[in-house]
């Protein structure tokens, strides 16, 4: 009975500061985050952090956005983003990656830690970025292309440096044969799974037509179980699985059902769960503990995208507006990287005090991005 009460609790705040924050035009996985320190041990207590219903219907909310997060995903997209997406998505992880590992070895993190920092900063949320786009009339200009493009190969780059970061910390040591495997390994599982969906496409679409959803599903677990099994983590097979469901594979209505269902599991249901109980682990003495290292953690994160994104963009002769656009948007995080974090923690691989510091850097440099482009959209053409 306690469980089935947590459970309401944790969905009727999230619900009602979703609410709030959609109101304000801001991200409501964000809401969700605060609705989490209103109901956890931090604020109101009402919902134990140990709760086994909670903990796993969080980690199925880790499942599902990131099986979401595949369906919205389109493959050919990936292979025809331009020379220019390319340019800027790479600098865009490179140089938060660079500058937010040395910062944080110069405070004293362990290698470790700071190799996932400096993942946890290369990371940008499509998501939000396309709603920033839209919310400011954007969505048809070469910015916004540009910008979308780098943020999908950002999310695949995110996903090769989470495996090779897991597999340096299960070794101990940095070695260039075993991370090269690692490597190796992420691209083929990608290309036999989108390969793979273009090869059986007549064949799986005729499959989905009755029972999409259900079959979604045995794809998605199996997948996982098959990453799980080569070494590799469960949401990147979740992730294939939403790549390898594709609009053109399967009737444009079946797969508007499936999407729908996997969307609203994702992000009514499972997706609050998850975002609300990742604040039952906030620790907010780390803030104050560390006030030097958490400036120096959000200045690299946002000069990093922008001078990396947007410099990118402009030495490929973009103007100096959209250019600073393009690296401004470039700073919005959100659930990808809330997720990696979560896993890091999970895994002992940082501890909670980083792991507040990543939460907090994806909240205020989303809420950066949001508030500094609203002023630059005005009379941005291309």
């Amino acid at each position: 009975m306690e469980e089935f009460q947590s459970i309401l609790t944790i969905m009727v705040v999230v619900w009602v500061m979703g609410k709030i924050f959609r109101s304000l035009k801001l991200p409501v996985l964000f809401g969700e985050l605060v609705g989490g320190i209103i109901v956890g041990p931090l604020v109101l207590g009402l919902c134990d952090p140990d709760s086994h219903a909670i903990k796993l219907l969080a980690e199925f909310g880790v499942f599902f956005l990131m099986l979401h997060s595949g369906l919205e995903t389109d493959p050919r997209e990936l292979m025809k983003s331009s020379k220019k997406s390319i340019l800027v998505a790479v600098m865009g992880v490179v140089l938060p990656f660079i500058s937010g590992y040395y910062v944080s070895i110069a405070f004293g993190r362990s290698f470790e830690e700071s190799l996932f920092i400096a993942m946890g900063l290369s990371i940008t949320a499509i998501a939000i970025s396309a709603r920033l786009f839209k919310d400011n009339n954007l969505t048809k200009t070469q910015t916004a292309h540009i910008t979308l493009g780098a943020a999908l190969l950002d999310d695949i780059f995110a996903l090769m440096m989470f495996s090779v970061v897991i597999s340096i910390v299960e070794t101990g040591s940095v070695e260039f044969i075993p991370i090269l495997l690692m490597i190796v390994k992420v691209l083929l599982f990608f290309a036999v799974v989108i390969i793979g969906g273009f090869k059986l496409q007549k064949y799986v679409g005729g499959f989905l037509k009755n029972k999409g959803f259900t079959v979604t599903l045995i794809v998605a677990l199996a997948l996982g179980l098959i990453a799980e099994y080569i070494g590799l983590h469960m949401i990147i097979g979740a992730f294939l699985a939403g790549l390898f469901i594709r609009e053109e594979v399967i009737d444009e209505k079946v797969f508007r059902k499936i999407e729908d269902r996997i969307y609203g599991l994702s992000y009514s249901f499972l997706g609050p769960i998850f975002f609300a109980s990742l604040a039952f682990y906030l620790d907010f003495t780390a803030f104050f503990a560390a006030p030097w290292f958490l400036a120096a953690i959000l200045v690299v994160s946002i000069l990093g995208k922008v001078i990396g994104s947007g410099g990118a963009a402009y030495i490929q002769k973009i103007n100096f507006k959209s250019s600073l656009v393009i690296g401004l948007a470039m700073n919005n995080r959100g659930a990808v990287e809330l997720i990696l974090a979560s896993i890091g923690l999970q895994l002992g691989i940082i501890q909670t005090d980083v792991f507040s510091i990543l939460v907090l850097m994806a909240f205020v440099t989303t809420l950066f991005s949001i508030f500094t482009i609203k002023p630059l959209a005005k009379n941005l053409t291309n």
